[in-house]
């Protein structure tokens, strides 16, 4: 089978500035309509899906004069954008260390039937204060312990969606019977961190499971999805660094016994023209409307610290600490982003609003060049796309860029399949047994 680019969207709409654009309408209703314009968008550009990051908080408390509001649950977005919407999947972020298995087992798979087998979990350990404090718990769990939870916590949610065979449902209407009682697998886990017994009384998912992502990149984060991913999502600020976790990745696979590594999708904001001016236009009024203050505030939840600083002044070196227990490649990719030219603290901040990964600016040929190099060199499987959030670039990318990927034979004109599995060209997984 012909190796095919894989093209996913950011859903989110952005709170680094561009809702200060006149065009923007930041309202309650004009995010509902930007949400759904985006999901039919991307069905449009035979995306495989949207993907909603979260983090559980409204930010550090730095961000909060700065930031749009109607910052929606992702599982309940999805749910609204699947009924006005055919194929494009919905990869959904679901906290293993902070959300109960039990909980996120039933939501998921409901999610799944609901929109036709389309969904995906985007598994995350939090590492946000903030977010720990939503939870009742009590300080930031330490990073290599949140794996292990999350370890426990996959097992217990794979069982709980694996409770009803094929052969479950008997309806039988003269007896009244639905369920084939011996046909249940009760999940009955008791594990250090979990005890829940289920079922939680719903069939196997339309694609067997929804997709498990990952975004592991440290190397106990790496491991966890090389061993659990389907799909991993990652920050690469450059094809060199990218094809380096790529490899590791493989090897680890392999390692684990995997027949097959995960797919891997490192982020990449695009800004694209029709010609190279008109793109350097595009980018300069992005980076008019984008907001330093909020971008400054934001990176304080992996404890790169520049509120301080002067905006147009070097980025300081102590702007960040030697080591971390929340976001250790974060912190790695930011460090490497302020020794590269030597940017201003402005500078630096407008680079990060796409986190650590990559960006392309220039015309749809240059974008479509970049996208072909990084797939055939090793460096990726395709991308998850962030857009600058200024009107019209999702389109020109749909509209310039993604015939161009076609014309080269990268990516699907049309969909071939109708869940989000067979759009990645996954497997249907084996039923879930114990380790025990």
């Amino acid at each position: 089978m012909t190796r095919q680019l894989h093209l996913l969207l950011f859903g989110n709409t952005r709170s680094a500035g561009p809702w200060r654009h006149p065009e923007v309408d930041h309202s309650t209703a004009g995010v509902r309509r930007e949400l759904i314009e985006r999901a039919r968008t991307a069905e449009r550009g035979t995306f495989d899906a949207l993907f909603f990051a979260d983090g559980l908080n409204y930010g550090p408390p730095a961000t909060w004069p700065y930031k749009t509001t109607e910052d929606f649950e992702p599982l309940t977005t999805a749910a609204a954008l699947s009924s006005v919407t055919e194929n494009v999947g919905f990869v959904l972020t679901g906290s293993a260390t902070l959300q109960h298995p039990y909980h996120l087992a039933r939501q998921f798979l409901s999610l799944d039937h609901l929109s036709g087998g389309r969904t995906g979990w985007n598994l995350v350990t939090s590492f946000a204060a903030a977010a720990a404090d939503n939870f009742s718990a009590r300080g930031v769990v330490d990073h290599d312990e949140r794996y292990r939870i999350a370890e426990e916590a996959i097992e217990v949610v794979s069982a709980l969606w694996d409770g009803w065979g094929e052969d479950t449902i008997v309806a039988d209407r003269a007896t009244g019977v639905f369920n084939d009682v011996g046909k249940i697998h009760v999940a009955d886990h008791h594990g250090r961190y979990f005890d829940v017994t289920g079922p939680i009384g719903a069939a196997r998912s339309p694609q067997g499971r929804p997709v498990i992502f990952q975004a592991g990149s440290s190397d106990t984060g790496s491991s966890f999805a090389a061993r659990h991913a389907e799909v991993i999502f990652t920050g690469q600020g450059n094809r060199e660094r990218a094809r380096d976790f790529y490899r590791s990745i493989h090897a680890k696979a392999t390692d684990f016994g995997r027949r097959s590594a995960p797919l891997i999708t490192p982020s990449l904001r695009f800004v694209v023209g029709s010609t190279e001016e008109e793109a350097a236009r595009a980018e300069r009024l992005a980076y008019e409307h984008f907001s330093p203050e909020y971008q400054a505030g934001w990176l304080l939840e992996v404890d790169v610290d520049v509120t301080r600083a002067d905006l147009d002044g070097p980025v300081p070196e102590s702007a960040f600490p030697d080591s971390t227990q929340t976001h250790q490649t974060a912190l790695a990719g930011y460090r490497a982003f302020a020794r590269e030219g030597n940017p201003t603290v402005r500078e630096f901040l407008y680079r990060t609003v796409n986190g650590f990964g990559a960006q392309i600016v220039g015309t749809a040929e240059q974008v479509a060049d970049e996208i072909e190099e990084w797939f055939h060199t090793g460096a990726s499987d395709g991308f998850v796309l962030g857009d600058s959030g200024l009107p019209g670039q999702l389109d020109v990318f749909v509209d310039q860029v993604v015939p161009l990927l076609r014309k080269r034979g990268l990516f699907r004109h049309e969909y071939t399949g109708s869940t989000l599995r067979e759009h990645l060209g996954l497997e249907v997984p084996r039923r879930f047994e114990s380790p025990a």
